[in-house]
């Protein structure tokens, strides 16, 4: 009873031990203008905002991200306004044996308005995804970039035969994270 309980006890703690793998950065500069940014993750995570404004700028840099179940949720958000308005956001989840999702997103304007949204998933067992983003906008232009991956992978399980039948691989969907 007692070897048991410090076994169950012991797995606990090396689950959250599991769980508890965030790293998160957030980084802002300014000169004459306005910078934020903002990083929050959950999970097995490795996320970073940053955001530069210079000459009456605004920048502003967002990145989200949960990695749950094993997965590892990965990314960055980055805008640089010079003159002008940035905005970068970043949205990464990852759920599930070997899932990994990855996203950068990077607004950069020079005098413009420039919005970059990349997003990620990955749900299953050997997922991956990724989204890239990026978004430039000069003098007067308005610049919007999106970019959006889900990957959720499929298994492929070949049934074992017996008495010489064939070998037909059936396609299984995986369904973690949704």
């Amino acid at each position: 009873m007692i070897i048991r309980t410090l076994t169950l006890a012991l797995a606990a703690v090396a689950l959250l031990a599991a769980d508890a793998n965030a790293q998160v950065s957030a980084s802002s500069f300014s000169t004459g203008g306005t910078a934020i940014s903002t990083a929050s993750g959950r999970g097995n995570t490795r996320l970073n905002a940053t955001s530069i404004a210079v000459n009456g700028g605004y920048a502003r840099a967002d990145m989200r991200g949960s990695g749950h179940n094993g997965g590892f949720a990965t990314g960055n958000a980055t805008a640089i306004a010079a003159g002008g308005v940035a905005f970068a956001q970043g949205n990464s989840q990852a759920n599930g044996w070997g899932a990994r999702s990855h996203v950068d997103s990077t607004a950069l304007s020079t005098g413009g308005i420039a919005i970059s949204n990349g997003q990620a998933g990955a749900y299953g067992p050997w997922s991956n995804a990724r989204a890239d983003a990026v978004s430039l906008a000069e003098w007067g232009q308005v610049s919007n970039t999106n970019a959006r991956a889900i990957d959720n992978r499929r298994t492929w399980i070949t049934p074992q035969t017996t008495f010489g039948s064939p070998v037909v691989p059936v396609q299984t969907f995986n369904t973690w994270g949704n």
